[in-house]
C-alpha cells in the first residue's frame, strides 16, 4: 500500500510502504548460560532431580544434582510471569505446583503431573493479581492456600475454585510466605509484606503473631526445622527469626549478618543453618545466634535445596546469575548453569571474529561475554565491568558505555577512559572516522588519544546520531545538524526533539507522533515510515539497519526500498533490548531470554 501527502512546516512529502512480506526463522538460544532463580525445588524421593524458576517464565530440570540443566517442557511455558514458588504435593508426590506473578501485573497457579513438560491451569476464582506462594496440606488432599497480592485464597478442589479467607483483614497484603504445620494440620502462619499471621482453624479465622518481630519487617520464607515441631524460622527483609511455639513468639537473630535483606533459609543435615540474603550465604553453627558468611557476596541467595539424602550438597538459586553448586558442605561453590539461559542482555557488537555481549544483573558474572567464533560457542570467560548501557566499535577497537564510565578493550583487557570520569554514559556512536560520547548533559569526542568536550549550545543532549561530515543531535526541543564549523537547526515533523538513529547514509527520527528518514541534505524531505515505533533497536546491517519495536510487535526495516518487514520473533518485542546481523542471521537481545539468534530469509 502506498499513499502521498503534504505536512505542514514547509513541503514534507509522506511515503508510506508496507510489505506484505513475513520474515519467518527457526530461533535458538546462544550458549551463554545463566538465569534469574527465583524458585528451586528437589523431586521428593529422588534427590538428584531439580527443578528451578525463573523471573521470566522458564522452568528448567536437572537430573545429576544440579550440574547441569534442560528445559522441563516447553522453552517458555510460562512467557511474562515471574515462576515465584515450586512445591511439590505431599498428597501426590509426582505433582509439583506453581505460583506465578506477572512483570506487569495478574497471577496464576498451576501444576504439572510429569515434571514440568506441561502444566495444568489452576485460577478461576483467584483475582487479577500477583500469586506469590503456595502450600499444600498433607493428608487433606485436594486443600490449597494461595498467598497473593491481596491476602490468602484457600481451595478445597485442588484449585479448581477459590476462596478469600483474608477479606476482612485489611493490613493481611502482599503474602510472600506460607507454611502449614504438618502435625496441627489446621493450623496456617501467612508471611506478609509487614509480618506474620497465624490461622489454627484452617484459614477461617486469623490473628497476628507479633510478639517480638519488628513492624514492617516483610516475611520472605517460613521454614520449620526437622524433628524439632513448633520451630519455624523466618527470613524477612530485616534479619531472621525464630519461634519455637508455631508462632506465639519470635526472636531474632543478626550477629554476624552483614546484610539485612534475607530472601532465603535452609537447615542442613548436621544442624547448621544457612540464610541467604541479597549480599551472599551465611551459616550458623550455633542455632542462629552468629553467623558467618560462606561462599561469593556479590551472590543474591534467592533460594535454596537441600536434601538429607545428599547432605554435603548445597543448590542455590541466585538473582540473575543462575545455579551455584556445593559438594562439600559449602566450603567451596561452583557455578552449574549449563543450559540455562534466562539472562539479560544490554547491547551487542562484533569485531572481527569476536561477537561480544553485555549481560547486566548476573551478579558476579555481569560484564562482557566475548565469542571468538561469532557466537557458536562461549567459553565462560567474561570482562566484569560496570553495567553497560551501550557498545561500539570504532577502528577496530570496542567500546563499552556504562553507568560508570566509558570503557575501552586493549587486547582482551577492559579500562576505564579517565577523561570521561565515572558517570553514566548514555550513548557512544561511530561512523568509521569519528567516535563521540553522550552523557546526560555534554557531548565528548576523540581526538587523537583523548576526548574533549564538543560545545553543545542547546539544551541537554537527548539522542545523537553520527552520518559522515556531520554530529546529529536532539534536546527537548529541537534537532540540531553539527559540523567543524555550524550549528544548524532542523525543522521536522516530529514536534519535539525525538530520538536518533543511522541507517547508513540516512538519518532517521523517530518520537510519540512517529519515525521519518531523510539524506544528510540540505535540500533533502523527510519520508515517514509505515510504522509508529515503541522503540528503535539498531542492527549494525546495511540493508536493515534497525529493528523497530511497536507494541508487541517487531518489525526490520529495509532502508533501500523503504519497507517495513515483520519479524516473528519467540518472545515478545516489548523484551528485546538488543539487536545484531551477522553471517545472514538476526541476533535479538533480550532482558530475561538471553541471545536468540534465527537465519534471514
Amino acid at each position: 500500500m502506498t499513499r502521498r501527502a503534504l505536512v505542514g512546516l514547509g513541503t514534507w512529502i509522506v511515503l508510506v510502504t508496507i510489505s506484505a512480506s513475513v520474515y519467518a526463522a527457526e530461533w535458538h538460544p546462544a550458549p551463554i548460560y545463566g538465569g534469574d532463580i527465583r524458585s528451586l525445588v528437589v523431586v521428593p524421593e529422588n534427590p538428584d532431580t531439580l527443578l528451578a524458576g525463573t523471573s521470566a517464565g522458564q522452568v528448567y530440570l536437572s537430573e545429576n544434582g544440579g550440574r547441569s540443566w534442560q528445559d522441563a517442557g516447553a522453552s517458555l511455558p510460562f512467557p511474562g510471569w515471574v515462576v515465584s514458588k515450586l512445591v511439590f504435593d505431599p498428597n501426590k508426590p509426582t505433582r509439583v505446583w506453581a505460583a506465578l506473578w506477572g512483570v506487569w501485573g495478574s497471577g496464576q497457579v498451576a501444576y504439572s503431573d510429569d515434571l514440568g513438560k506441561k502444566w495444568s491451569a489452576r485460577s478461576a476464582g483467584l483475582p487479577d493479581e500477583p500469586v506469590y506462594t503456595l502450600a499444600l496440606v498433607p493428608g487433606k488432599e485436594g486443600r490449597l492456600y494461595a498467598g497473593t497480592l491481596s491476602g490468602v485464597y484457600g481451595s478445597e478442589d485442588g484449585g479448581g475454585s477459590w476462596k478469600h479467607l483474608t477479606g476482612d483483614l485489611a493490613d493481611m497484603a502482599k503474602v510472600t510466605s506460607l507454611y502449614v504445620d504438618p502435625v496441627q494440620t489446621d493450623m496456617v502462619i501467612a508471611g506478609t509484606w509487614r509480618q506474620a499471621y497465624r490461622s489454627e482453624d484452617g484459614g477461617r479465622t486469623w490473628a497476628g503473631v507479633f510478639q517480638g518481630m519488628v513492624l514492617d519487617t516483610e516475611v520472605f520464607s517460613l521454614t520449620p526445622i526437622p524433628d524439632h515441631p513448633g520451630e519455624i524460622w523466618a527470613s524477612t527483609c530485616g534479619w531472621v527469626y525464630q519461634t519455637v511455639d508455631r508462632g506465639n513468639t519470635w526472636t531474632r537473630f543478626k550477629t554476624g549478618l552483614d546484610e539485612r535483606r534475607t530472601v532465603s533459609f535452609a537447615p542442613l543435615p548436621d544442624g547448621r543453618l544457612l540464610a541467604g540474603t541479597v549480599s551472599g550465604l551465611y551459616a550458623s553453627t550455633d542455632v542462629g545466634r552468629s553467623w558467618v558468611r560462606i561462599g561469593d557476596p556479590a551472590l543474591s541467595v534467592m533460594s535454596i535445596a537441600i536434601d538429607k539424602a545428599r547432605p554435603d550438597r548445597i543448590v542455590l538459586g541466585t538473582e540473575g546469575s543462575g545455579i551455584w553448586l556445593s559438594n562439600d558442605g559449602g566450603k567451596f561453590f561452583q557455578r552449574t548453569s549449563k543450559g540455562m539461559t534466562n539472562t539479560r542482555i544490554a547491547a551487542l557488537a562484533a569485531v572481527g571474529d569476536d561477537l561480544l555481549v553485555a549481560v547486566n544483573h548476573a551478579g558476579p558474572i555481569s560484564g562482557i561475554h566475548v565469542s571468538h567464533d561469532r557466537g557458536k560457542t562461549f567459553d565462560g570467560l567474561f570482562a566484569p565491568i560496570p553495567t553497560v548501557v551501550d557498545l561500539t566499535v570504532h577502528k577496530g577497537r570496542p567500546y563499552a558505555a556504562t553507568e560508570r564510565g566509558l570503557y575501552q578493550r586493549l587486547g582482551q583487557d577492559w579500562h576505564r577512559v579517565p577523561e570521561l570520569g565515572d558517570g553514566r554514559i548514555e550513548q557512544i556512536l561511530s561512523d568509521g572516522k569519528t567516535l563521540v560520547a553522550r552523557t546526560a548533559i555534554k557531548l565528548y569526542e576523540l581526538r587523537g588519544e583523548k576526548f574533549v568536550e564538543r560545545p553543545f549550545k542547546h539544551d541537554a543532549p537527548r539522542s545523537a546520531a553520527l552520518l559522515p561530515g556531520a554530529l546529529w543531535v536532539t534536546d527537548d526541543k529541537g534537532l540540531y545538524r553539527l559540523t567543524a564549523d555550524a550549528n544548524h537547526t532542523i525543522l521536522t515533523p516530529a514536534g519535539n526533539g525525538g530520538h536518533l538513529e543511522r541507517l547508513d547514509d540516512r538519518l532517521l527520527l523517530w518520537g510519540p507522533d512517529g519515525a521519518w528518514t531523510r539524506k544528510d541534505d540540505p535540500a533533502a524531505l523527510w519520508v515517514e515510515l509505515p510504522a509508529k515505533p515503541n522503540r528503535v533497536v539498531p542492527t549494525g546491517d546495511a540493508r536493515y539497519p534497525v529493528l523497530l519495536i511497536m507494541g508487541d510487535k517487531a518489525a526490520l526495516f529495509e532502508r533501500e526500498t523503504r519497507t517495513v518487514k515483520p519479524v516473528d520473533l519467540p518472545v515478545l518485542a516489548r523484551d528485546v533490548t538488543a539487536a545484531l546481523i551477522l553471517d545472514g542471521k538476526l541476533l535479538v537481545g533480550t532482558s530475561g531470554y538471553g541471545v536468540l539468534v534465527g537465519g534471514l530469509e
